[in-house]
């Protein structure tokens, strides 16, 4: 279990998030919802630690806490424990996909070329590309980069996958690839914390959404409660922007 009370965290003197309480419980699907400027990126940041808050209670297994007391080796458990799938991918140009999953298997976990490269095309097959191995980035379409992205997480076998705006990078035409991999990697009971614009995959693959606004945790609930039957005005509004649609997957 992930818990985290009164998260805070401020840029100069812009405060992006204001206090954020929240419990993420082991293979629940989290989503997280909210205007573009709202706090949710710099969420996930704080989750795992490359964004260290500016106070805030952070418990997560064994690891307990005060975030603005962290130590060099809970963060390194911490990020250990989590892995990141970002909006642009971040993959390493110069290796193949193949390598950008191994990557983390043989630095940071420290395995063998033979185990990492094993593990590594075990789940790049999971993402479908087993026929992609040995293509550069730039020799993938981005669907398929953020495929690789996220079979590099996978491969890490964290407890926590965070996935921030997977397919905001994508043309309309990747996104689906995109979260089919996600809904896969959902069903197989993974805990993930998810912040996207895609409400409708949201509503169906979510257990809990969490709506911020302004850096706040204004609503959550689950995705029936939020999505239509909403309690704040503010969540309301948002919610009537986007009409949820089917998407193709």
């Amino acid at each position: 279990m992930l818990q985290v009370d009164g998260l805070k965290k401020q840029f100069h003197h812009l405060e992006v998030l204001k206090g954020i309480n929240m419990t993420i419980l082991p293979g629940q699907v989290v989503g997280i919802i909210g205007a573009s400027g709202s706090g949710k990126s710099t969420l996930l940041r704080c989750l795992n630690l490359l964004e260290i808050p500016d106070a805030g209670h952070f418990r997560f297994g064994t690891l307990d806490f005060d975030m603005t007391r962290v130590k060099k080796e809970e963060i390194m458990k911490v990020r250990r424990a989590t892995a990141m799938v970002f909006q642009q991918f971040n993959l390493f140009k110069y290796k193949t996909a193949l390598e950008n999953v191994m990557e983390g298997l043989l630095v940071v976990q420290k395995k063998n070329k033979a185990e990492a490269k094993e593990q590594a095309e075990h789940y790049l097959a999971k993402v479908g590309l087993s026929y992609r191995m040995g293509h550069y980035p730039s020799q993938l379409s981005g669907g398929q980069q953020q495929r690789v992205a996220i079979a590099r997480a996978m491969a890490l076998r964290p407890e926590i996958i965070l996935f921030d705006e997977p397919t905001s990078a994508l043309d309309p035409e990747m996104v689906g690839e995109v979260l089919r991999v996600i809904q896969d990697v959902a069903k197989e009971g993974n805990t993930l914390i998810i912040v996207s614009h895609e409400l409708t995959f949201i509503n169906d693959i979510a257990h809990h959404v969490i709506f911020i606004d302004d850096g706040v945790i204004l609503e959550e609930g689950s995705p029936r409660d939020i999505f239509f039957s909403p309690k704040q005005e503010r969540t309301k509004q948002f919610v009537s922007l986007v009409s949820l649609h089917d998407y193709m997957i």
